[in-house]
């Protein structure tokens, strides 16, 4: 993956730690971790990678074109996300790979859904991916939520065809209702904030309230001066560089936003996994009661995401 984030063209081309504790200490007991579903939408996975087709439960395609493979807009099961042989090397294609590569590598035991969004045509060129996939892909998550038992939702996409507005973010109320129903459901849904370095607006869909936004840290513990930045709507920092898989299996580094989102959504994973009783908004209040704030060079600050202090905090106050 690059350091610019892979485009969505839209229809417009388109709580305190003491709650923690007290939750810690009365929270039903459990004999073992109760692991959900983390959903993740991209370009398409190399499913034949041992390390991501272990952690894959479920696959879904969803697109704008006939491009899924069985020649249709839709397509549910084995196989559906899976990018074919003959497009492993297609520009970009390679970006959902290695976002779900970055999850198992990160979190080993983490069970995935995965779905295939971006359709790519016979000479390897991206297809536009319209509002109305997203939207569909969504209601699909939304519809599956208990079946597939979902706890979080990663897209590692994003767009910053923006206005400059104090009010930029793009208007989408069927999208951000749907986003919404699942915050309500304690069910996250990460963003990447986008790779433009752009210090006032963070990338469509980042920007909508419900989500949770993510930016990137830089190698010295900073804000990366290409995270896009916007204080007021930035949920978490987690890092821009980690290792990953290639189509194929070949290692790689890839380097991003889009890491970060999925590296955050892994985070929230492990916390949710050693204790599923925990809402959204506690887990949240977590990482905000443990995370540090970082600073870019011109002292803008965010919260980072410290998932073993997180962890740890939840230890010290477990009882057996």
């Amino acid at each position: 993956m690059s350091a610019a984030s892979s485009n969505i063209a839209g229809m417009r081309l388109i709580l305190s730690v003491v709650l923690i504790m007290t939750i810690g200490l009365n929270g039903p007991a459990r004999a073992e971790p109760v692991s959900k579903t983390l959903v993740l939408i991209d370009t398409g996975f190399d499913t034949s990678i041992e390390m991501i087709s272990k952690s894959v439960t479920f696959e879904s395609c969803i697109m704008d074109w006939n491009m899924c493979p069985n020649s249709k807009t839709i397509q549910e099961g084995a196989g559906a996300a899976t990018i074919s042989s003959s497009m492993l090397f297609a520009p970009g294609i390679s970006h959902g790979t290695q976002m779900a590569s970055i999850v198992t590598l990160t979190n080993p035991f983490q069970k995935l859904v995965l779905i295939r969004l971006v359709a790519y045509n016979s000479r390897g060129v991206r297809m536009p991916v319209y509002e109305t996939s997203l939207i569909e892909a969504f209601q699909w998550i939304s519809a599956k939520r208990q079946e597939l038992n979902i706890g979080s939702v990663a897209m590692a996409q994003g767009h910053h065809f923006l206005p400059q507005a104090k009010n930029y973010c793009p208007s989408s109320p069927k999208l951000e209702e749907l986003i919404m129903d699942l915050k309500l459901d304690d069910i996250p849904v990460f963003f990447p904030a986008g790779n433009a370095g752009d210090k006032t607006r963070i990338d469509w869909p980042a920007c909508i309230p419900a989500s949770i936004a993510v930016g990137a840290i830089d190698a010295k513990g900073q804000i990366a001066n290409y995270s896009n930045y916007d204080r007021t709507l930035i949920d978490f920092y987690a890092p821009g560089t980690t290792s990953a898989l290639l189509p194929g299996g070949r290692k790689t580094t890839a380097t991003g936003t889009s890491v970060s989102s999925v590296l955050a959504a892994s985070y929230w994973m492990k916390v949710q996994r050693e204790k599923p009783e925990l809402k959204l908004s506690e887990i949240s209040q977590l990482f905000r009661s443990t995370g540090p704030i970082i600073f870019d060079s011109k002292f803008r600050f965010g919260r980072k995401m410290d998932p073993d202090a997180a962890l740890n905090l939840l230890s010290s106050i477990s009882i057996p």
